[in-house]
Formats: structure tokens, sequence, C-alpha cells
């Protein structure tokens, strides 16, 4: 009976971790600047989150950080325009999005070029969202509905020309100034692929785990 009251005890603990790391998330900085003067490279100057909280949808969010926020900010101010790939294990960016698989923000329409979509200094992206000047976000949220996709699937380089190298995500953010910027800067592309570390709460669910499979082999060995 001690036995039996202890696995289910271990069950009901691996059922609630389970259950917390069903949803995925992961997120990048947008790190590099097609301004480099103004804008040196290396700040975190953008968040992009992908995520699959939701069924069937992969929910897109984009942040502008404090690197860039603390210029100084215009009426309008807001990302713009916002570009990304899928991986070859994908066949979107083949088939097509067409327009009921996007929720998007009003005023903003997504597509897929022929030919993929160029972003100033960060090469070709196979997908886009964008809007216009009266309708900048910050942040940016969208989804992409239906599709099958997983998070993993936006893990592809940029391709083409891109002089400031190739990357997973770019993002158009305008309505700003740079005091210090000889040129008078108002907007720029701003591009990364860098990996935010993980949350405390995933090593927590790794502790947890490594945990149920001490306590399972206890009650093994008893």
């Amino acid at each position: 009976m001690r036995k039996l009251r202890s696995l289910l005890a271990l069950g009901v603990l691996a059922s609630c971790i389970a259950t917390a790391g069903h949803a995925a998330s992961v997120s990048y900085y947008l790190d590099q600047s097609n301004e480099n003067v103004a804008l040196p490279d290396g700040n975190n100057y953008a968040l992009v989150t992908v995520d699959d909280n939701t069924a069937g949808s992969i929910t897109f969010t984009v942040t502008a950080l404090p690197s860039l926020t603390g210029l100084t900010p215009l009426s309008n101010f807001g990302i713009q325009e916002f570009a990304f790939s899928v991986t070859a294990a994908n066949s979107i960016a083949d088939s097509g999005v067409v327009s009921g698989q996007w929720t998007l923000p009003t005023g903003w329409s997504g597509n897929i070029p022929p030919p993929a979509n160029n972003e100033d200094g960060f090469g070709a992206f196979e997908l886009a969202v964008a809007g216009t000047g009266s309708s900048r976000q910050d942040p940016l949220v969208f989804r992409l509905n239906g599709t099958g996709l997983t998070i993993n699937d936006f893990t592809e380089l940029s391709t083409g020309t891109a002089a400031q190298g190739s990357v997973f995500f770019a993002a158009h953010i305008a309505g700003f100034t740079a005091p210090s910027s000889p040129e008078n800067v108002t907007s720029a592309w701003f591009g990364g692929s860098t990996p935010v570390p993980a949350p405390a709460a995933i090593w927590l669910l790794g502790s947890a785990l490594a945990g149920v499979a001490v306590a399972v082999r206890r009650v093994e060995k008893s």
C-alpha cells in the first residue's frame, strides 16, 4: 500500500509537470541594425517571441526594447514590417498562405511574395507582415492559424545578400529620433537570431523531472 501511494503521488506530480511543460515558447533578440553609426550592433533592440500556446496556431509577439525606446519616440512609433522564414521541413512557403490563415492587426497584411522579401541589410525572407505608418504596432502581435506549424519551423536563416549577416527575423521599426545620428535617423531595420536564455521556470521543470526519476528509483528499490 505504501508503494502504491508513492506511485500515485509521483503520477500526479508527473502529470502536473507535463501539463506545465505542454505550452512551448521561444524568444530571440534582434540585436543588429542596418544603421550602425546611430544604432550599433550588440544592443538588444527588439524581442521576438514565438509560441504555440493557442491550439491550431502559432503566435508571434515582436516588442521594441529599452535600447530602442530609450531614444526619442514620435507619435507614430512602432513596428511597421516583420519578416521571417520557415524550415525546409514545412511546405508553407511553397504552398502559400491564404488570407484566412493570418490573424493580424487592423490595417496589416501578410504575404508570401515572389520574389522573396529582401529586407534591407538582412537578406531575403519567405514571409512578411506589414502595416502602414498609421498602423504601426508596439508590440506587434499576430498569428498564423491552422497551418500545422510548430515553433521549431521558424529557425530558418535568411538567404541572398545580407550585409549584416543572415538571421531568423528582421523588423522595420520607425517613428523615433536618434539625436546622436549625423544622418538624422528616424527608422531602421533590426535583425537577429540570438536566443534568449531559458527562464528559471524551465530549469525548475528540469529539476522536478529529475526528482521524479530519483523518487521512482527509490520506490522500486524499497
